[in-house]
């Protein structure tokens, strides 16, 4: 049996007296976009930070592609095939574009700590930059200074980034927060473009971006998923209306 890209056992997590996340039992099938919606304090972030290295867990176990990553470091994470990209823009802005794709998968094609090589000199280097900045759109802006580019050119840097890294599973936060309807559609679009040969999870507020990528959504309140499933299925869901509506209103 083929192992899930990523699976959550129970996972718990607490600050303090407080539990923020609460018995979370996660499997995201290989290959999938899979979306983590919720209202806000539902512990999206916290799951996120907890995946990725960033916060302890208290209990449970985190499974990438069937290899337990449970309280690994990002850095060592990061090798293994899993990359994150965050709420806040997270790119060298003194950089160019192209200084910041190669910096990232220096790693992945077998470059370690070395002061003299030059890269600039390395055709694989070259080749695959040239590749991912071509496939995310930003091929005309190779030298400029990513603290220069639009914010959705921004957006699409740290995806290219994420890409070149080499990773398979890749988390996007809220890959469309505060983009105009253009720039919405075209995040969209490159979302889906990116997706060929991933796994996908993402966490995002705009429905309608939702329930146009996700092929499978898991709701998270409270810091427990309280469904999981196709689209049609969670939009008809009696408790995933009740978390955003109020009883009342669902």
């Amino acid at each position: 049996m083929t192992a899930h890209a990523l699976e959550l056992r129970n996972l718990r997590k607490s600050f303090g007296k407080t539990e923020i996340i609460r018995g979370v039992e996660l499997a995201i099938e290989k290959g999938r976009i899979h979306a983590v919606i919720g209202p806000n304090g539902a512990g999206k972030s916290t799951l996120y930070n907890l995946i990725t290295g960033l916060h302890p867990v208290t209990s449970g176990r985190i499974l990438l592609k069937g290899a337990d990553i449970t309280d690994k470091p990002p850095y060592e994470i990061a090798r293994r095939g899993l990359s994150r990209s965050f709420q806040v823009t997270n790119i060298f802005p003194r950089m160019s574009v192209l200084e910041n794709v190669r910096c990232a998968m220096l790693w992945d094609l077998g470059y370690r700590y070395s002061f003299w090589h030059f890269v600039g000199r390395r055709r694989d280097l070259a080749e695959r930059s040239e590749a991912i900045m071509e496939q995310t759109g930003l091929g005309s802006r190779r030298n400029v200074p990513a603290g220069l580019l639009s914010y959705s050119d921004q957006r699409a840097l740290e995806i290219a980034i994420t890409l070149a890294s080499g990773a398979d599973v890749i988390l996007l936060d809220e890959p469309t927060a505060g983009m105009s309807r253009s720039e919405t559609e075209q995040a969209v679009a490159l979302i889906r473009k990116i997706s060929q040969d991933r796994t996908l999870v993402i966490v995002e507020h705009d429905m309608g971006v939702v329930f146009d990528l996700a092929e499978t959504i898991s709701v998270l309140v409270y810091g427990q998923i309280v469904a999981s499933g196709p689209p049609a299925e969670i939009r008809a869901n009696t408790a995933v209306r009740e978390a955003y509506l109020g009883p009342e209103a669902a």
